[in-house]
């Protein structure tokens, strides 16, 4: 599995098939009663987000998804029962939400209604940038969160296999939702064929996670511990929120196009010697990230505390293949060392907080801080956010769906550099989602070779940046 840009996804060509709902299943669809119960607050955000864009007759692009190689022959009938089954097990793709009224009304597609067909669309005259465009615009038209289906798959059919691709609003899926598409629609592809399959778990309610989320949220007010706790680690940092280390170029409230670059940081086995490194010191990879990001950002700025967001997951058992928004944010704060050791220990007992302080939704702490004055409201607008994966850990990883695949998101417009981190079974690298701009590009430059250096200085083998490549040519110069 890649994590990128939709562009390095390059398929050969073939028949370009889609799936989509029977007459009856939308006829039930769109009739499909309402499911009481307010969406979770990341839910929330991303419906608030779409009506403003909308409301500004911008282009919704707030789509995710994953594409890759089946190797086994094309059947459109046991294509349609795979993803009939695997919709089928996930109410929250079952859902789509009426936003015409104050509050989001969530309605609930009953699973005996959903039913699919396969439909051949045109395929591109010219394959060679065609394939791109054909499926951006298939997204950009299916996947929306206020009807249903807010997602798409399809597939491109050769003669030796075919390639999946699959879209979805980002309003029913997070990141790692994404990353275990391949191996449960694998598993019921081949289910379908009558070939072994491996047994799924049950995947419990995103609606019962989302009340949840809820009931918490209202048994919270300013003195709960982790409220607290938010409040002091902003407060030690001047009251503000993380921000990319090196200046992007853009104004207040400026956006820009985005431009996903990544760099490659280490290989082979000096992915391995870099968790020796951070094992020698009392820590873990993850730990070793955030001691990496912290002297990074020490070298560019001087700063002797780092600060970071970043996500983590919230999946109990019963939710470990469930779809939809099963993560929130957390603060990851601690001093930088002296060496990269200590802050490895530092990070460790940071990142055990962040921990305990994601069981609160972030939304409960960050209200608090604007309602107080710890926090101003302006900080909320596009704050830094650093996301670390184990892409190793993932159901399917070993598959040909899995091992062929590119995670990709839609590419709107930003207004910051928020990092990916992941650690792949042959690599370590980190990519952003940063302004498609030459200052923008400069700036991710600049970081990596910060990162860089901080490796370099561990003795380990890391890779070099280009920075020309990094910056790029051909700007997207779209407004989406």
């Amino acid at each position: 599995m890649r994590i990128g840009a939709l562009a390095e996804l390059s398929p050969a060509p073939g028949r370009v098939v889609v799936l989509r709902p029977t007459a009856q299943c939308q006829t039930a669809a769109d009739a499909a009663p309402v499911s009481p119960g307010a969406p979770s607050f990341l839910q929330a955000d991303h419906l608030n987000a779409y009506r403003a864009k909308v409301a500004a007759g911008g282009v919704h692009r707030a789509w995710t998804g994953t594409a890759g190689e089946f190797s086994a022959a094309f059947s459109a009938p046991a294509y349609v029962e795979a993803l009939t089954s695997f919709v089928r097990r996930h109410e929250g793709l079952r859902t789509w939400f009426d936003l015409t009224g104050d509050a989001p009304a969530r309605h609930l597609v009953p699973a005996e209604a959903v039913a699919f067909e396969a439909v051949e669309v045109e395929a591109p005259a010219d394959w060679s940038g065609g394939w791109q465009d054909l499926l951006v615009s298939l997204w950009d038209e299916q996947c929306r969160p206020d009807s249903w289906t807010p997602f798409l798959l399809g597939a491109i059919v050769r003669e030796d296999g075919f390639s999946y691709f699959w879209g979805c609003d980002h309003a029913f899926t997070d990141g790692a939702s994404q990353l275990m598409v391949p191996a449960e629609l694998g598993a019921a592809y081949a289910a379908a064929l009558g070939a072994p399959s491996p047994q799924l778990p049950v995947a419990d309610s995103f609606v019962t996670y989302a009340a949840a989320e809820q009931q918490l949220a209202a048994e919270c007010d300013a003195e709960t511990p982790a409220v607290r706790e938010w409040a002091d680690i902003v407060s030690r940092h001047d009251g503000r929120l993380p921000r990319f280390p090196v200046d992007l170029g853009l104004a207040a409230g400026e956006t820009a196009p985005v431009r996903i670059r990544r760099w490659t940081a280490l290989e082979g086995e000096a992915v391995e010697a870099l968790e020796s490194v951070c094992r020698a010191a009392g820590g873990r990879f993850t730990s070793g990230v955030f001691a990496l990001l912290a002297h990074a950002e020490q070298r560019l700025t001087g700063a002797s505390d780092y600060l970071g967001i970043t996500v983590l997951g919230t999946r109990s058992p019963q939710t470990a293949m469930s779809h939809g928004w099963f993560c929130n944010f957390a603060p990851v704060s601690m001093p930088v060392g002296e060496t990269f050791a200590e802050t490895v220990l530092g990070a460790e007992k940071a990142f055990g907080v962040a921990r305990e302080l994601a069981r609160t939704p972030v939304h409960v702490p960050l209200g608090a801080m604007v309602a107080g004055g710890v926090l101003a409201p302006t900080e909320l607008a596009s704050p830094q956010m650093v996301s670390y994966l184990d892409v190793r850990k993932f159901p399917g990883a070993g598959t040909t769906p899995f091992d062929t695949g590119l995670h990709f998101t839609g590419e709107g417009r930003t207004a910051n550099a928020s990092l990916w981190v992941n650690r792949f079974e042959d690599r370590f690298e980190l990519a952003t989602q940063s302004p498609d701009t030459e200052q923008g590009g400069r700036a991710v430059a600049t970081f990596f070779a910060a990162v860089h250096d901080v490796i370099a200085g561990l003795g380990l083998s890391v890779r070099p940046v280009d920075a020309e490549a990094i910056i790029g040519t051909g700007h997207a110069g779209h407004d989406r």
